[in-house]
């Protein structure tokens, strides 16, 4: 067996043990395998190991591991308009859409390249000046621009908990986060994508609702 799998096999045992405490299947929760900084021999290594989905922060790197044979590719990182054209083949779900400028462009070049781009809105629910997304208010008024973008398939929300504190800090923005997905599915029925919870603070996720938790260090180590 070798460390990766070990490494597998104890973050499936954490989300086991944190679905069944929350009363919740394992199988309603994804698992995101976060190989930023990590070479392409390691994707292949959690390919190997049945994994499937793997997340990236940055384009250039994306780009230079992506595509994989069999593997989803998930761009997690702040998107930046003059990238997206680049990101949008080889991209199975953004979940950082984390502005409305970033949201129309991923609609307008969807459209001239006749395609539908499946993505997640970002949540800011922090009061960390690092980190983007909407906030509870914007949220609320994007919603009806979101009907007319028929290129933009939403699929759900994706948030993060507060960098210190531990992980019941999070425990509020992952509440918040739950509540606003119910609010989201008002409007869009198939927005079902929860993208919350990290190495740290999944088992915290989960049992808010968290259906993709996002697995780097858990599973790769530490990062080059």
């Amino acid at each position: 067996m070798t460390e990766f799998v070990q490494r597998l096999e104890r973050v499936r045992e954490r989300i086991a043990a944190a679905a069944s405490a929350a009363g919740r299947p394992a199988t309603d929760i994804a698992l995101l395998a976060v190989s930023k900084r990590h070479p392409r021999e390691s994707i292949l290594e959690a390919r190997a190991a049945g994994l499937s989905d793997f997340g990236e922060n940055y384009v250039q790197e994306a780009l230079e591991k992506f595509p994989v044979e069999g593997a989803r590719l998930h761009f997690i990182g702040p998107l930046q308009r003059n990238k997206i054209r680049k990101l949008l083949p080889v991209t199975s779900l953004i979940h950082g859409v984390a502005t409305r400028s970033v949201l129309e462009a991923v609609h307008r070049i969807s459209q001239e390249t006749g395609t539908v781009s499946d993505i997640l809105l970002q949540l800011h629910l922090t009061d960390e000046p690092t980190k983007s997304g909407f906030t509870p208010d914007e949220f609320q008024e994007l919603l009806p621009i979101c009907q007319d973008l028929t290129n933009v398939r939403i699929r759900g929300i994706m948030c993060m908990g507060p960098l210190e504190g531990g992980p019941e800090a999070a425990r509020p923005a992952f509440a918040c986060a739950r509540q606003m997905l119910s609010r989201l599915r008002e409007s869009f029925p198939d927005a079902e994508v929860l993208s919350m919870g990290m190495s740290d603070d999944l088992e915290v996720a989960i049992a808010e609702g968290s259906t993709m938790v996002r697995v780097g260090t858990a599973l790769f180590g530490s990062r080059s």
